[in-house]
């Protein structure tokens, strides 16, 4: 068995989270082709770990190799963010549900301090760092609820939904709404309410999905008619 050196183990993850961080905040759009050669210069390190990098993020879903080699960024269809979004939500009222009913003190303050940080993006409106708090806050509510499979099942839809951050904020005082809904899915899981916890995360989803679903198809029809 080989064994493979933790140096460059170490730099394939690093790699491969500033790419993912590009991806995610829109350095990088969808539908771009990525060329190694300019990402490895840029990152001052060789094709086979950038390569390695971009295999794991294919995984994650935010890449796709092309037909005739290489990659670009994945490009998202209407039909593809439906499917992802009731997936989603289904995935989010469990891992609310089961936080409500499991959660810890540790976890609790974890996620209250999470949303400390959203509430000064929100005053500042810093959509950057109120992504990466947003974030963060999902996956401690996964990690409060308990399930190791239900972790593992959310890991690449989360990853994968994210790519509709920017299409979110189109709608005036997103941030602001989306906190709210954050405090009161908070609320239900410290008062242990399950059923409610479950119910106020399925719709924090579900209203995402509606803003993201109405501004893909108002580009699509735009795309469209500009090529009439």
């Amino acid at each position: 068995m080989k064994v493979v050196p933790i140096r460059r183990m170490r730099l394939v993850d690093e790699a491969t989270r500033v790419i993912r961080d590009m991806i995610l905040t829109g350095g990088l759009s969808a539908g771009t082709r990525l060329r190694q050669a300019d990402l490895a210069d840029q990152m001052e390190i060789s094709r086979t770990p950038l390569r390695e990098a971009l295999m794991k993020l294919e995984q994650e879903g935010l890449v796709e190799v092309l037909p005739r080699g290489g990659f670009r960024v994945v490009e998202l269809e209407l039909e593809e963010a439906v499917e992802l979004y009731d997936v989603r939500e289904v995935l989010d009222g469990l891992a609310a549900r089961l936080a409500a009913q499991r959660i810890t003190e540790q976890s609790l303050k974890s996620l209250q301090e999470r949303m400390r940080k959203m509430e000064k993006c929100v005053a500042t409106k810093n959509a950057h760092e109120w992504f990466i708090h947003h974030v963060a806050f999902h996956g401690e509510l996964y990690q409060a609820s308990g399930n190791s499979r239900l972790i593992g099942l959310t890991s690449t839809v989360s990853l994968s939904i994210q790519h509709f951050h920017p299409l979110l904020l189109t709608t005036p005082n997103r941030l602001r709404e989306a906190f709210r809904e954050h405090q009161e899915i908070l609320k239900a899981i410290r008062a242990r309410d399950p059923q409610r916890a479950e119910h106020l995360a399925r719709l924090h989803i579900a209203n995402a999905k509606e803003i993201v679903l109405k501004v893909m198809a108002e580009q699509q029809h735009s795309g469209k008619a500009l090529t009439r």
